[in-house]
Order: structure tokens, then sequence, then C-alpha cells
């Protein structure tokens, strides 16, 4: 089933934004973000208006609209077409927008394979460039506190540096906030074994003949 947005009723400053101003600042953030960690490929999910960053790691790409995911197929936001853990990496941009109403981000960690790493690159509603391209909507983007929860809940061990979060903290000061999370690895079953007692054989031991008392 499909997500559909009316677009009578709908409110324009709701639609997708594609904050064009921040995407020099965005590439270079991305791209430190992506060094932090090593992988064959990265699934970049991006609203269809948004432009992408350059980054030299190979990719591929999935894009969204307000209703659904529209590239390379059409699926529904909550109900991607991958396997499970079948993605190394993810780059995830601008998606948590007012008008993408399902949280997208559960159905990342779905396809995510233990131990991978996420790239979360979302607009700061503490910023003044949010308010440009959305006007009052930014208000209902996540702030610093709410994006670091949103990852934490579903189980993503978060790799925030010290500047990173101070710089989220304070209001206003970061236009894009950038947060890089990593998929717990899978543990080892261990099979317990049952416990035994020793066991001594039956008799007396043997001593070498040949052997002389000191």
């Amino acid at each position: 089933m499909l997500l559909g947005v009316s677009n009578k009723h709908s409110n324009p400053r709701d639609r997708l934004a594609g904050y064009v101003g921040l995407q020099s600042l965005e590439t270079d953030l991305a791209a430190a973000a992506c060094s932090r960690f090593t992988s064959p490929w990265i699934l970049e999910v991006a609203p269809m208006i948004s432009a992408s960053p350059g980054l030299e790691t190979a990719r591929s790409r999935m894009l969204l609209d307000e209703a659904s995911v529209c590239w390379p197929f059409r699926a529904a936001h909550e109900c991607w077409p991958l396997e499970d853990e079948s993605v190394p990496a993810l780059l995830l941009r601008h998606l948590w927008q007012p008008a993408i109403c399902v949280d997208v981000l559960e159905e990342a960690v779905r396809v995510l394979r233990p131990g991978g790493f996420v790239v979360s690159i979302s607009a700061n509603p503490w910023h003044r460039q949010a308010w440009r391209e959305t006007g009052p909507s930014a208000l209902r983007l996540p702030a610093w506190p709410q994006f670091q929860w949103l990852h934490f809940r579903l189980g993503l061990q978060l790799q925030t540096s010290m500047i990173a979060h101070v710089r989220g903290m304070v209001p206003g000061l970061a236009p894009l906030l950038v947060l890089v999370s990593r998929k717990r690895s899978q543990l080892a079953r261990v099979s317990p074994e049952r416990w035994r007692p020793a066991s001594v054989a039956a008799g007396r031991p043997a001593i070498a003949s040949h052997c002389k008392a000191a």
C-alpha cells in the first residue's frame, strides 16, 4: 500500500525541502562522516528534490517523495523491497521532514547489516537556514537531543564526537545535524556444555622400573 498525500489540502510549507543553500556544507560534512568507516558501498536515501553530495565511496541511491519511494522503484516508505541485513552502510539525508509521516529509520535499520554504519543528516530546526526553506514547519524537525534519541531507541550505537555534540546543543550554531551511528554486531552463539564430574581410572598408577629415587 502506498502512502498518498493530497496536494489540494497539504500545506506547501510541509512539502519536502531540498536545502539547496546548504548543499556545499552538506557535501563536506557527509564526506567527513563517511570517512570514519570503511564500506564497499553505501546506500544513499534522500528526497528526490535534493542534490546528492559528492563522495568517493561507491553508492546506490534510493529517492523519496512525499508519498513513497519513487526511484529506482516504487514502494511505501515503510516497506522497502530490500532483504534484511543486506546493506553494508547507509547515508540518510533529510528524511525527518513533516511531509514524510512515517519513521523511515526503522526500515533503514532492518536492511542494515550487523556492524554497519549509518550517517544521518537533517536540517537544524534551531537555525535560520531551515526557516528560510520551510518556514515555521522547521519547528517540526527533530532537534539534536531528539535526533540522537531516534537512533538510540532502535539499538544503534551513537558515534558522536564531543565537537559535534556541542555544536548540536548550541541553538543556531550548526545549520545541519550530522550523526554517525552503528548497528550492533551479532554475538556468536555459545552452546553451554553440561558439567561432568571428573573420572578416575581404577587401579594403581604404573611406575616405570628404570626410575630411581634420588
